[in-house]
């Protein structure tokens, strides 16, 4: 820490600006800003450049306070002014009018901090925003005016601007001597943490690289809205691929860092592209809100899990010419607020209610081999681990989350704590808004098939809307494989807020979501957790309905339980000819299995036939309601389209034929009768002869030829026929 013109004061009075010099030999500079009866609030103080980055002020307790100066290294006292501040008193008269103008910004909130209550985190940021909207002046500009103003000791002083440095486009450095041999450009700026793993990052842009970037965006741009990460990686992957093949390949290997950063993509594109209204109006920017900080806090995995729903922005449409929209899908988000892992996604076509939220928790804690194989998605429990259930649950006040059927079943029957925000507070689980929002940026961007990006609110947004129309989905099977893939890519992608838990960094866990998620369930104690175990949940969130049962059999929606279970079994023996009705449990996203409830006994438990299970392959009982209605239209256009062919077709004249008697003929003019028939088909289908392989029989090679004896047989049934034509 570098040292300053400090002055020790013995015994002084606690009060605003005094110093605090901790620490040897390494010194550090504690200066109050206020002082209350119960606590005080400190900022870190060193060089007088430094001011800029200075932090808020921090609370302290006065015990805490003594405590710290107690210590034998510890000594009050002031630090002095830098000479700017206090060697010209009248200096110019700019500075003076920009020092005025400055006090009168920041006075009301000076008088406004003098409070305790409005020195918390959320309270002093806030109070900043609102006099920067009042004023018209920028939020950083304004709270930096304010730290500066505590950061020198709460004096005027403090806003008279020091010295500036070097102005742009002036050199420090004193001239080197003109040498004809022009030195090769070397990369700029810091390396990466990973250069001491994978070597140092020595490849410097050209203006071609910059002409390729510019090129990426602009394509991008024109297909579409997209942002720059995505620009930036499609860069690497073809332009910067072509480019410098030797490069990629030494980067797709992992043996070099990434050529070009994300960070010097957005400088190159920001300086040198030059984009009309509708590339920029597809350009998508994420505004920061500065003033405002997350409040959202969980001790470990596990614990508190956010849920949301959205309307998904694509469409769902029927294989039929002309095809039929059917519905626009509806996407339930859990993500676990500690750790950003996303433990379960449901998709649905029915309106909002509990009866869906209950799937969505019971995707959270189940297989997803199992519940997904039968759908065609690519997806085990090693590439989307399993989750468990939750001890607190955060919904919004949405009318499926806030109805009576979701307080009964989630507080009082899963023993599950909920905690509704209260109105007009969206931000309070702001992470699961946040997924939803990257949710449909990822899909619009990986130009998946029936999505659009915006609303449809004007010509454009709306004709973007018409046309994800012509090309949408036909099943939830088709939108649950890229809505996976976008699960799993953000399950795996670094989180920058588990970047701060230094639990985890003195763990040596990477800074990914699913192994924060996994580390933490093993490894932290103490956390809250779901009362009840995993298998009793999972009864308690089967869906109810009625079923059939007869003949040994249980039916539902037209498709064959057998028995799976002596319970079953027992029930089954017990069925009659005549269908008889009960109430049964299923989990309606994967309905192989059926339940029976029994209040004393293990409960019954119905397998679905291999018929019936390859029926339900690819398609979910959901989409199986939706489609009902068409696929009774399609059968009673069939039924009667087959119907009027048979009524309306003219039945032929029979012509009589005279009936001849049949002679029997011995084996060989059977075989050369057949092979004739069959030959003649085969030539008349192909219209090319086939020769025929010769037939070996037990005849002597001088026998009759087989032509010969047809001859005679029909020499035979014509003068049958003149007889019986005499006769009659």
């Amino acid at each position: 820490m570098p040292s300053l013109e400090f002055r020790a004061i013995q015994a002084p009075q606690i009060r605003p600006g005094l110093v605090l010099r901790t620490g040897a030999p390494e010194h550090r500079y504690l200066r109050l800003t206020h002082v209350f009866e119960s606590c005080a609030y400190y900022m870190w103080i060193s060089e007088p450049k430094n001011a800029r980055y200075a932090r808020r002020p921090h609370r302290i307790t006065l015990p805490e306070l003594t405590k710290l100066a107690a210590d034998p290294n510890a000594q009050w006292g002031s630090v002095r002014l830098p000479t700017e501040m206090v060697s010209e008193p009248d200096g110019p008269p700019e500075d003076l009018a920009r020092s005025e103008a400055a006090w009168l910004l920041i006075h009301p909130l000076i008088e406004h901090f003098e409070q305790e209550r409005n020195l918390s985190r959320t309270s002093f940021s806030r109070s900043i925003v609102q006099r920067a909207l009042a004023t018209h002046t920028n939020y950083q500009t304004l709270k930096r005016i304010v730290l500066r103003y505590y950061y020198f000791g709460r004096t005027r002083l403090a806003l008279v601007p020091l010295a500036r440095g070097t102005a742009r486009g002036e050199n420090t450095y004193p001239a080197k001597a003109n040498t004809d041999a022009s030195p090769s450009a070397k990369r700029r700026g810091r390396q990466s943490v990973l250069s001491d793993e994978l070597g140092k990052n020595s490849f410097v842009v050209t203006q071609d690289d910059i002409c390729d970037m510019v090129g990426t965006l602009n394509a991008l741009l024109n297909s579409g809205p997209t942002y720059i990460t995505h620009a930036y990686e499609a860069y690497l992957g073809r332009a910067f691929r072509r480019r410098h093949p030797e490069i990629f390949e030494e980067y797709s290997k992992g043996q070099r860092l990434e050529p070009v950063t994300v960070r010097q993509f957005r400088y190159y594109t920001s300086k040198h592209a030059v984009l009309d209204d509708d590339l920029a109006r597809n350009l998508r920017t994420v505004q920061s809100n500065a003033g405002f900080l997350g409040s959202t806090h969980a001790a470990g995995p596990g614990e508190l899990y956010e849920i949301d729903s959205t309307g998904g922005r694509l469409y769902l449409v029927s294989r039929t010419d002309p095809p039929v929209i059917i519905d626009k899908p509806w996407i339930y988000f859990i993500i676990d607020r500690w750790s950003r892992f996303i433990v379960s996604v449901y998709l649905s076509l029915r309106p909002p209610s509990y009866e869906e939220v209950r799937h969505a928790l019971l995707i959270a804690f189940t297989s997803r081999t199992k519940r997904f194989a039968a759908l065609g998605v690519d997806v085990d429990d090693n590439r989307w681990p399993i989750g468990r259930m939750c001890a607190v649950l955060c919904p919004d006040r949405g009318a499926d989350f806030m109805s009576n059927s979701m307080e009964q079943a989630v507080v009082q029957d899963l023993r599950i704590e909920l905690t509704p925000l209260p109105p007009l507070c969206p931000d309070g689980k702001a992470i699961v808004e946040r997924l939803i929002r990257e949710s449909k940026r990822w899909m619009s961007a990986s130009g998946f098939k029936g999505t659009y990006a915006d609303r449809p609110l004007d010509p454009r947004t709306k004709k973007a809307a018409r046309n994800a129309r012509a090309v949408a989905i036909h099943s939830l099977a088709e939108a649950y494989r890229p809505l996976i893939e976008f699960v799993c890519d953000h399950n795996k992608r670094p989180h920058k807020s588990l970047r701060r838990n230094k639990t985890l960094v003195q763990a040596g866990v990477r800074p990914v979501p699913e192994d924060a998620y996994l580390w933490g369930l093993q490894n932290l104690t103490g956390l809250r957790r779901a009362p009840l175990a995993d298998g009793d949940y999972q009864r308690l969130l089967l869906a109810s309905d009625t079923a059939s049962i007869a003949n040994k059999v249980l039916r539902y929606n037209g498709r064959i339980y057998p028995p799976a279970n002596e319970p079953a079994f027992e029930l089954a023996s017990r069925s009659t000819s005549k269908p008889r009705q009960t109430t049964v449990r299923l989990d309606k996203t994967e309905p192989f299995d059926i339940y029976v409830p029994n209040r004393q006994n293990e409960w019954a438990r119905f397998r679905i036939s291999p018929g019936g299970e390859a029926e339900l392959f690819g398609v979910s009982l959901e989409e199986e309601r939706v489609l009902s209605s068409q696929e009774a239209r399609l059968w009673a256009r069939s039924d009667h389209e087959s119907r009027l062919q048979r009524v309306t077709k003219g039945k032929e004249k029979q012509r009589k034929v005279p009936v001849r008697p049949i002679e029997p003929a011995n084996r060989e003019h059977k075989e050369a009768l057949r092979a004739q028939e069959s030959s003649e088909v085969k030539r008349r289908m192909t219209q090319k002869a086939t020769r025929l392989e010769p037939q070996r029989s037990g005849v002597d090679d001088s026998a009759e030829d087989w032509r010969s004896i047809e001859e005679n047989e029909r020499l035979k049934n014509l003068n049958a026929i003149r007889m019986l034509r005499r006769k009659s």
